[in-house]
């Protein structure tokens, strides 16, 4: 992201995207931002995805207690401040909703990339939500000829990232997209269904 679109969505954050900001910065250098935010989505898809689907809550919930170890009892409060500053932010981003969807965006990304997080070399850049949606019409269309054949649309994306571009088909996705970091996965997940696969 640039320094230009930093500001500019700096500027326009709401409060609650601004506290998740300021909540990750809280931790001070006792852990990297990196693994603060890949740990904070990872465990927050943990316990969305525990939350409404029993069916591996056994084996989420072991890999949801190994992140845990690593912090400490006021930190894991952070985390669960962290979650619900993000459940505001959605929300808010949801009644600027207009009909064309602009008002939605990758809030992940952003902040992502807010924290400096994004690797240049790893081809890791922040796409807006406008070019994705605009990408998405493009190759896809409303999608209706593909619903009423098939009941569903299938879409290969094989640099998905964190689903900015899958975001706009989220409930007619029925593939998982491959990705090479770990840490977009869980991104990727709640940006397309509020929970892992």
């Amino acid at each position: 992201m640039s320094r230009a679109a930093k500001r500019k969505v700096e500027a326009n954050a709401s409060d609650p995207h601004k506290e998740l900001l300021s909540l990750f910065k809280a931790f001070g250098y006792r852990h990297s931002t990196n693994d603060l935010f890949s740990d904070f989505v990872e465990m927050s898809a943990l316990a969305i995805s525990n939350a409404v689907d029993r069916h591996h809550f056994e084996e989420r919930e072991k890999r949801y207690l190994e992140i845990a170890k690593k912090y400490d009892r006021e930190e894991l409060a952070r985390f669960a401040q962290m979650l619900g500053a993000l459940t505001l932010t959605f929300e808010d981003r949801v009644q600027r909703l207009v009909p064309n969807g602009d008002g939605l965006a990758d809030i992940l990304g952003q902040t992502y990339m807010m924290l400096d997080l994004g690797n240049e070399r790893a081809g890791q850049f922040f796409t807006p939500y406008t070019l994705s949606r605009m990408m998405a019409r493009m190759n896809v269309g409303d999608g209706n000829p593909y619903i009423e054949r098939d009941g569903f649309v299938t879409v290969l994306e094989p640099a998905c990232g964190a689903a900015a571009w899958w975001s706009r088909w989220r409930t007619h996705c029925t593939t998982p997209g491959a990705t090479i970091s770990r840490r977009c996965m869980p991104r990727a997940s709640i940006s397309i269904r509020g929970a892992p696969t």
